[in-house]
C-alpha cells in the first residue's frame, strides 16, 4: 500500500459499479441503478449487506448526506420530493408553544410549532418545491381527544395559531367559547410533513456517492462501509461514461492551465442548510424571498456559514482591461473578462472566486462543453467585486497551517479510474489525494523548496511548474 492513503482498497468494500443517475422525466424525481457490489471478486471476503446512498445539493466534491435510513440491499433507487403524515406529534407546554395568551395585549396569541413545515394535504406526487400549508383544514388539531378548529396556520415555520374568542354557531344562534389547552393538556396535531426534498429550479446541482456497506464485528455498530473518497460522483447531467480519449483530453488541459493559469481559490454558494438567524420574521422572508443582504453569519445566502470552501482551483489568466468609471455613488472599478476551468467543483452563476491579492470576482453564466453529455470544461466571465460587498468578509480558513515554504499542488481532475472494478494501485504523484476527493482542498500559498540546493542560492516560486523547470 502507498503512503499517503487514509484507507486502502484492502482495507474497505468496493462501492457498486455502473451507477447511473436517470431521470424518469417527472419533475423533481431521479432514479438511480447499480451493480450488486456483491459480484465483484474483490468483495469476496465482505459479508455485505447492502448500499448506502449520500447526496448532496451544492457540488460534486460535498458536502454530503446520506438518504437512506438503513442500508438498501436492492439495486435501484427513486429519490423524490416525498411526505408523510404525523398523526401523533405531541405538543410540549415547555418547548411546543411560540405564545401561551398572556394579560398584555400583544401576548394574548395561542400559538404552537410543529416539528417540521406543513406540507398542502393534497400534496401526494412529486413537485418542483413543497406547497406549504396556508388554510385552518390542512392541519387537524385536538386538545384533550376534542377536535377544535383553528384561526390561522402558516407552513413554513410550522405555527398555528387557535381561535382564543368565542365564535358565533349559527347551528345553536349562540356563541360557543373558545377552547384552550391548560399546563395538564393532551394538544396533537395531524398534519403533513416533508421528509424529502429534491430541488430541480434553478440549475440545481444534484450529486450521488454510492458506498458499500459491509458487517464489522469491530466497527461501531458493528457496519463499516466505502469511504466517500473511493466512491465516484454522479449527476444526471453525465448521459454517458467518460472514456479514456476524453479523460485524456481533460488531463491535457489541466496540464495547460497548469503550465500559464492563475491558482485561484474558489467558494460555492449554499443552496441548502441551516436557514440563518438573520431571517428573524420568517413571514417576511416566505413573501419577500430574500434575506439580508449585509448578514455576517450567511453573507446575503440565506443560509449559515453562506458558502462552502474554499475549493484551490486554476483559471484561465487575466486578460481584461481595468477600467475606472464614474457613478453617481462614486468611482468603482470595472474589470470583467471571460475564463475556463476543469470540469470539478462544478460551479453556478453567484459563486464567487479569490485572487493571491485577496480581490474577489463574481461568476457570471457558465457554460459547460460536453461530449456525449460529459462535462469537460467550464466557461464563465468573471467581475471584480468592490471591497465594500459583503464577500470580503468571508473567511479563509486554513493557510496559516502550512509549513514554510513547502511545495502544494492543487487538485487534479480526471484521476484515474478503477479498472475492472479495482482501485488504483497508487495515488496520483502530485497531490497525493484519492481518486474522488471530497470536501474543500485549501493549498495555496505555497513557496517550492528543494532539498538538493542550498538555501542561499535556491530561487523559490509558488507554483509546481517553476519547480520543474528551475530544478
Amino acid at each position: 500500500m502507498s503512503a499517503g492513503w487514509a484507507a486502502g482498497p484492502a482495507d474497505q468494500p468496493l462501492p457498486p459499479q455502473n451507477v447511473e443517475v436517470i431521470s424518469p422525466y417527472l419533475r423533481g424525481v431521479l432514479d438511480l441503478r447499480w451493480d450488486n457490489p456483491a459480484l465483484l471478486a474483490r468483495n469476496a471476503s465482505f459479508i455485505i449487506v447492502g448500499v448506502n446512498i449520500w447526496r448532496s445539493d451544492v457540488s460534486d466534491r460535498g458536502p454530503f448526506c446520506r438518504l437512506n435510513e438503513f442500508p438498501l440491499g436492492g439495486t435501484f433507487y427513486r429519490d423524490q420530493t416525498s411526505g408523510a403524515f404525523t398523526s401523533t406529534e405531541t405538543i410540549d407546554w415547555e418547548s411546543g408553544w411560540l405564545n401561551k395568551g398572556g394579560c398584555k395585549p400583544n401576548e394574548r396569541l395561542w400559538r404552537l410549532k410543529t416539528q417540521h413545515p406543513i406540507l398542502k394535504p393534497e400534496q401526494f406526487a412529486p413537485y418542483d418545491e413543497p406547497t406549504y400549508a396556508n388554510s385552518p383544514f390542512d392541519v387537524t388539531v385536538t386538545i384533550d381527544g376534542q377536535e377544535i378548529i383553528v384561526h390561522e396556520v402558516f407552513g413554513r415555520t410550522g405555527e398555528i395559531t387557535l381561535i382564543n374568542q368565542s365564535t358565533y354557531n349559527a347551528g345553536t344562534d349562540r356563541n360557543d367559547p373558545a377552547i384552550l389547552p391548560e399546563e395538564d393538556s393532551v394538544v396533537e396535531v395531524c398534519y403533513k410533513a416533508a421528509l424529502n426534498h429534491v430541488a430541480s429550479g434553478l440549475d440545481q446541482k444534484i450529486w450521488y456517492r454510492l458506498t458499500t456497506v459491509v458487517l464489522d464485528p469491530e466497527a461501531q455498530g458493528g457496519l463499516r462501509e466505502t469511504s466517500l473518497h473511493y466512491a465516484q460522483a454522479h449527476s444526471v447531467i453525465e448521459v454517458e461514461r467518460l472514456d479514456y480519449i476524453w479523460k485524456r483530453a481533460i488531463r491535457m488541459n489541466h496540464w495547460i492551465l497548469q503550465q500559464g493559469g492563475e491558482r485561484v481559490k474558489l467558494f460555492i454558494r449554499r443552496q441548502t442548510g441551516i436557514p440563518c438567524p438573520c431571517q428573524l420574521d420568517e413571514r417576511q422572508v416566505e413573501y419577500s424571498k430574500q434575506p439580508s443582504s449585509r448578514c455576517p453569519h450567511c453573507f446575503g445566502t440565506g443560509f449559515c456559514g453562506g458558502y462552502e470552501g474554499p475549493f484551490d482551483i486554476i483559471i484561465a489568466p487575466d486578460d481584461a482591461e481595468r477600467r475606472i468609471t464614474q457613478k453617481v455613488t462614486g468611482r468603482r472599478l470595472e474589470h470583467s473578462y471571460e475564463v475556463f476551468m476543469g470540469p470539478s467543483p462544478v460551479v453556478t452563476q453567484r459563486d464567487f472566486i479569490v485572487k493571491q491579492t485577496n480581490e474577489r470576482y463574481s461568476i457570471g453564466a457558465v457554460r459547460r462543453p460536453s461530449n456525449r453529455g460529459n462535462l469537460l470544461q467550464q466557461h464563465f466571465s468573471v467581475g471584480y467585486l468592490d471591497q465594500g460587498d459583503v464577500r470580503y468578509d468571508v473567511p479563509i480558513d486554513g493557510v496559516v497551517d502550512f509549513t514554510y515554504p513547502e511545495t502544494r499542488y492543487a487538485y487534479v481532475h480526471a484521476p484515474s479510474l478503477p479498472v475492472d472494478g479495482d482501485f488504483p494501485d497508487t495515488v496520483h504523484p502530485w497531490t497525493g489525494d484519492p481518486p474522488f476527493p471530497v470536501g474543500p482542498r485549501d493549498v495555496t500559498p505555497m513557496i517550492t523548496e528543494k532539498d538538493n540546493t542550498p538555501d542561499e542560492k535556491e530561487q523559490r516560486g509558488r507554483t509546481a511548474v517553476w519547480e520543474n523547470i528551475t530544478s
